[in-house]
């Protein structure tokens, strides 16, 4: 399959600098703590610069959080598009959650849920991607039920199970500076969790 090109235009180039930059600084520094300042220093914009594309903080990070979920549902259709197994789609799914739990934008998580307590829209916003991925997690477990190869029940609920196991890994992370190891053990805990046995 061949991968199609895209051409971003000046415009979205810069856009998508700034959307790096601040997601830097929302993991380094959380979401309440990042300002439009830090944000035109960091992508070395003035402020007309950076106000021409954005008009708040919450408006990046709301993209950011967007973004993510719509990477994560392309990755989905592709995973399914390639005739991978349910559970080739959950390694995929286990690994990538390991690899940024692992990465410094994992903090990342800690400002999505400020985000959320401090700004209306950003509460919409990590709502929304609490269903999308139990949406997203829950057809992957209804595809390995039917192949025999996951438990049996409600693949919703389930679902629901792994998102706020996951959500836990992420918040305390940072708290209790968990080891890579520990982090790696927990989340495979997943897989043996899923499992006919």
């Amino acid at each position: 399959m061949k991968k199609r090109l895209i051409h971003l235009s000046k415009s979205e180039k810069t856009k998508k600098m700034i959307l790096e930059k601040a997601a830097e600084l929302f993991s380094q520094k959380g979401y309440s703590a990042v300002t439009m300042k830090d944000v035109c220093e960091a992508a070395g914009l003035s402020r007309g610069g950076l106000y021409r594309h954005f008009g708040s903080t919450g408006e990046m990070l709301g993209l950011i959080i967007i973004e993510e979920q719509r990477n994560a549902d392309n990755k989905l259709r592709n995973c399914l598009d390639e005739g991978k197994s349910a559970l080739q789609i959950l390694d995929a799914l286990i690994e990538a959650h390991t690899s940024f739990l692992l990465s410094p934008q994992s903090a990342l998580e800690l400002a999505a849920n400020q985000y959320a307590l401090l700004d209306p829209v950003g509460k919409i916003i990590n709502k929304e991607r609490a269903f999308s991925t139990v949406k997203r997690t829950a057809q992957v477990i209804r595809i390995g039920q039917e192949k025999g190869v996951f438990i049996d029940g409600d693949p919703v609920s389930i679902a629901w199970h792994i998102v706020f196991f996951l959500s836990g890994i992420h918040t305390q992370k940072p708290l209790f500076e968990l080891e890579d190891d520990f982090i790696c053990t927990q989340i495979n805990y997943i897989r043996d969790f899923l499992l006919k046995k």
